[in-house]
């Protein structure tokens, strides 16, 4: 290969692979199997992923899934939402926004949130393996100065495919796509530190509710929501093994009432052995269900 040769395929133009419009250097991302993506379609891709580890058909399953859970949140969220969760509630930045009743979230975004061509991205809470505020400072511009505030938010870190789930909290499960760790900055100057603290507080104590996390009192009565939990869980379990019992021993069919009964006993027993995290598990698979 010649020197020119070697500059045009830097700098010459490509052809996406998806759309098959021309991209130049600025406005392109290779990805495996020497193709490009177009900053066009590469908005069609989720904002946290790092579109060099996909071949093109991995990428157009993505987006289909992309696609997928704008639907969910325009069809299916937003016309029936009646409560949800800000942290902040409205940001020119980064934020969490949480939708409990169909046990999904999603990061807002400023730059992204007003533009059509940007599919609305949702996480489940079952595909979260931890979460933890950051707070980044950086060198003083003189000498002998303290550090500055440089910026703060939250970390989230998804269940990877190549994550061991038996070492995690029972009913995660892993994402499609997502391996790299979600970074939603809340705040990028010392002006907005102390706004900052509240959100990544607030948030933080948000997903602590969802996770089951039981907060530290220094005096605490009656049973904890896990033990409570527990205990429904085994008076489900006696009751469906007794009812399990009595119908093999009749012989005789069981009503669409006593079905419904054992389904919500086996969700009791599910809710314990995930900390409380299967009720979100059935809203997210609701939720799902209803777009073909």
């Amino acid at each position: 290969m010649g020197l020119g040769d070697f500059f045009k395929n830097i700098f010459g133009k490509k052809t996406c692979a998806f759309c098959g419009g021309e991209c130049g250097m600025m406005s392109r991302t290779k990805i495996k199997g020497d193709e490009y993506i177009c900053s066009k379609c590469d908005d069609m891709c989720s904002n946290f992923i790092r579109k060099s580890r996909f071949t093109k058909p991995e990428l157009e399953g993505h987006m289909e899934y992309m696609k997928r859970l704008d639907r969910i949140y325009k069809e299916v969220i937003l016309p029936s939402i009646q409560k949800h969760e800000s942290y902040p509630s409205a940001t020119q930045r980064q934020g969490i926004e949480f939708f409990d009743d169909f046990g999904m979230f999603r990061i807002m975004d400023g730059s992204r949130d007003s533009k059509d061509r940007y599919p609305t991205e949702l996480f489940r809470y079952d595909q979260v393996a931890s979460y933890e505020p950051y707070y980044e400072e950086a060198e003083p511009e003189e000498a002998g100065k303290p550090k500055v505030f440089h910026e703060g938010g939250i970390i989230i870190r998804l269940v990877g495919s190549l994550d061991d789930t038996t070492k995690m909290q029972k009913g995660l499960r892993a994402h499609p796509y997502i391996t790299e760790e979600i970074k939603v900055c809340f705040a990028t100057n010392d002006r907005e530190k102390e706004n900052y603290l509240k959100y990544a507080e607030n948030a933080i104590h948000h997903f602590d509710y969802i996770f089951g996390v039981e907060s530290k009192a220094l005096f605490s009565f009656g049973m904890s929501k896990q033990e409570k939990r527990d205990l429904k869980a085994a008076v489900a379990f006696t009751k469906t093994a007794f009812d399990a019992v009595k119908v093999a021993k009749s012989g005789g069919e069981i009503s669409e009432e006593k079905k419904a009964e054992i389904m919500e006993n086996m969700h009791a027993i599910d809710d314990a052995q995930t900390g409380g995290l299967a009720v979100y598990t059935r809203a997210a698979d609701s939720a799902e269900a209803k777009i073909q």
